[in-house]
């Protein structure tokens, strides 16, 4: 409760400041509220594709902000969370959202806490799952872009965890890119990139964990009645926990990724084959954590991390297979969106099963605070 008013006091500073604004040239007064709904439930239990369990939630962000000279943005809001079927708490978490933002038809830079939506890149789930983007939605520090007639480039670096006793040093750089090649732009050229590092606390000392992953991929879209957009990703990972290990790990493998939609209704297929990239989310060479890190250094798709097996090998070969036939589409003006799908997943052995959906609602006001002369 008290963070929320603490969020609700960051509001009230805004309108002071959009008071302040009144006199300033082409100044405005910018006025939103996201909500967004999720619901998403893993059928995995027998399988090596994660574990079982059900999200289910609602988050509401209610912004304001001042716009000057077009170009320039301040902007003030608040994440607040509930988690359906706590009855216990008001809230289940509120976090503010406290951000500059430099915006062009070409260059775009954000500073401060932002919402992850601004980012512009492609990265897959292996950099970032479904329950990640809605629930660590925010980017703590920049983000630049620069969007061109063919393609765009991006960079930002999020410092997602600070020293202390309770937390763990992380920050997370993320790059994406893309150009679209040939007159027709048929084919297309991308990547996605990250560097993660997560170090210790108070409480762990020289204990630091690399993740580094590099992802270019090819991919074509084109109009045969159904939409298809097709991609190949040939992926590399570095990984090394320093504390036990002298050398990187560098599992890698391949992800082809088909889509065919129309109307709305889409079939997504993934298909990977390569090695476990997650080799430290269920055990680790520290004895220490015996156990893995788990979601703490890996924000992805658990699909892309075996459990391992009794044999104990972290390293071997491992594929999947997930399908996946949805619904996604705008309504109202672009105002309301939904997406929602069942997926088949295969571990290579055993299938499992997903259901998730999500529904966002984004409503956005500008004033004009210009003094009329």
């Amino acid at each position: 409760m008290n963070r929320f008013f603490r969020d609700i006091f960051l509001l009230v500073i805004a309108i002071f400041m959009a008071a302040q604004a009144y006199a300033q040239e082409n100044s405005k007064l910018l006025l939103g509220v996201n909500f967004d709904t999720f619901f998403d439930n893993t059928e995995y239990t027998g399988t090596s594709l994660g574990e079982s369990g059900t999200l289910f939630s609602a988050r509401l962000t209610p912004q304001i902000g001042i716009e000057w000279n077009e170009k320039n943005s301040l902007i003030v809001g608040a994440d607040l969370f509930t988690d359906f079927g706590d009855d216990g708490k008001f809230l289940s978490k509120a976090r503010p959202q406290l951000y500059y933002r430099f915006a062009t038809p070409k260059v775009k830079a954000y500073a401060g806490i932002f919402d992850r939506s601004a980012m512009k890149g492609y990265y897959s789930e292996l950099f970032l799952s479904d329950a990640a983007r809605y629930y660590e939605n925010r980017v703590q520090g920049v983000l630049g872009q620069y969007i061109g007639e063919r393609g765009y480039v991006e960079l930002s670096v999020d410092w997602c965890g600070m020293y202390s006793k309770e937390a763990r040093e992380r920050f997370r750089v993320l790059s994406a890119g893309r150009y679209d090649i040939g007159r027709n732009r048929l084919f297309y050229a991308g990547y996605a990139l990250q560097i993660f590092h997560f170090a210790g606390s108070e409480q762990i000392i020289g204990n630091v964990v690399d993740n580094v992953i590099i992802d270019p991929y090819l991919g074509t879209k084109f109009n045969a009645f159904f939409d298809f957009d097709i991609k190949l990703h040939g992926i590399v990972t570095m990984q090394r926990d320093r504390a036990a290990e002298a050398e990187m790990q560098t599992p890698g493998g391949a992800l082809l990724q088909l889509r065919l939609s129309k109307w709305g209704v889409y079939l997504d297929e993934q298909i990977y084959t390569g090695k476990n990239l997650m080799p430290y989310y269920y055990s680790a060479p520290n004895e220490v954590f015996a156990n893995g890190y788990g979601s703490e250094l890996y924000a992805g798709s658990t699909l892309f991390g075996a459990i391992p097996t009794w044999s104990g090998d972290r390293y071997s070969s491992h594929s999947f297979f997930d399908t996946r036939i949805g619904y996604q589409n705008s309504f109202f003006g672009n105002t309301v969106r939904l997406n929602t799908f069942i997926a088949f997943q295969c571990d290579g052995e055993k299938w499992g099963t997903r259901q998730m959906l999500q529904l966002s609602v984004n409503l956005f006001k500008d004033i004009s605070l210009t003094k009329k002369r």
